[in-house]
């Protein structure tokens, strides 16, 4: 498997590249690069419009910021210091929570001192710079993140801890939904409901239910960390057929690491016909039931407080309710 490069990592090279540019006019074909764990990396550059620049690569875990052009212009300061700044494309934080003030460029900390500690190899004790990146293409790219759902508006982020982008998507997903998590919590929400997808966010905004966090199949890991910060209180809202995985122990709903819940909703709902999909039940039975039994094992396991539940069929008609 193939790794790449973080936003971060891209973003120092970009302006080592850039600093070496300013300082003597050449261009260099890569520069050298030490990552946050003391290791280094040559990083190949591209010049583009007076720019320097990278051509970031994610390897074989490609995100929306594959094949992404980053570049860095610097300005020199008559001071010994070293001003990071965010330019065109990099998002801007609007929601307390994250690692970053509201109001500043979304470049966080480990990328910063990265390209702190790359550029001052290359500066004298009595000379600083201003570092500006820009991603031309960021505000186009960020509607394909989670930027949005942070609070991070105009661009995308310049993020990264090792350095180095790994083939973990799924680990990927999970810090993203645990970042919104903690987005929402700094804004004094204390009861938070966790959807799998698109139909559980939707249906509950039908009922102007906001906000959601939208988890995907990873509710362990979800449930895990809103006890970690102490949230003890929640709803789950989405489809049947997902949700009842819950009630029947799996808190991993891939369809890799869960059955169908076919059968077990025809027991509880005491169903004595056969059928291809729990959707088609939706417009002859209710589910309160199983939302109930989701409630009670999500409580039994989690040791939540209160568990609501909302499920929902595929055109938001509500089915079952549990609330508390």
């Amino acid at each position: 498997m193939k790794t790449g490069i973080t936003t971060g990592t891209a973003a120092t090279a970009a302006a080592k590249g850039a600093l070496i540019y300013k300082l003597t006019g050449k261009i260099e074909k890569e520069v050298e690069v030490i990552l946050p764990y003391g290791c280094s990396i040559k990083i190949p550059l591209i010049f583009k419009n007076n720019l320097v620049g990278v051509k970031k690569w994610s390897g074989d875990d490609p995100d929306v910021t594959d094949g992404i052009e980053i570049f860095a212009s610097v300005r020199m300061l008559n001071e010994n210091r070293i001003i990071i700044k965010g330019g065109e494309g990099v998002g801007i934080v609007t929601k307390p929570g994250l690692q970053i003030p509201v109001g500043e460029a979304a470049i966080n900390p480990v990328p910063k001192k990265m390209i702190e500690k790359n550029l001052k190899t290359l500066l004298d004790n009595n000379q600083g710079v201003e570092v500006t990146i820009i991603v031309p293409e960021g505000r186009e790219i960020a509607k394909n993140t989670f930027n949005k759902r942070l609070g991070i508006i105009d661009g995308i982020s310049i993020i990264g801890t090792t350095g180095i982008v790994k083939p973990m998507s799924v680990d990927a997903l999970i810090e993203s939904f645990k970042c919104e998590i903690d987005v929402l919590i700094a804004q004094r929400y204390n009861f938070l409901w966790i959807v799998p997808g698109n139909i559980g966010e939707k249906c509950l905004l039908q009922e102007n239910i906001t906000p959601s966090v939208m988890v995907s199949n990873y509710f362990k890991e979800s449930f895990e960390y809103l006890k970690d910060r102490n949230i003890n209180e929640i709803g789950v809202a989405g489809h049947p057929g997902k949700i009842a995985k819950l009630a029947m122990g799996y808190f991993n709903t891939h369809s890799k690491n869960s059955p169908q819940a076919n059968r077990f909703v025809k027991e509880v709902l005491n169903i004595n016909h056969d059928f291809n999909t729990i959707e088609e039940l939706c417009n002859s039975y209710s589910f309160d039931k199983i939302a109930y039994l989701v409630s009670k094992k999500i409580k039994e396991k989690f040791d939540f407080t209160k568990v609501s539940v909302k499920l929902f069929d595929m055109k938001c008609n509500k089915v079952g309710e549990y609330l508390e």
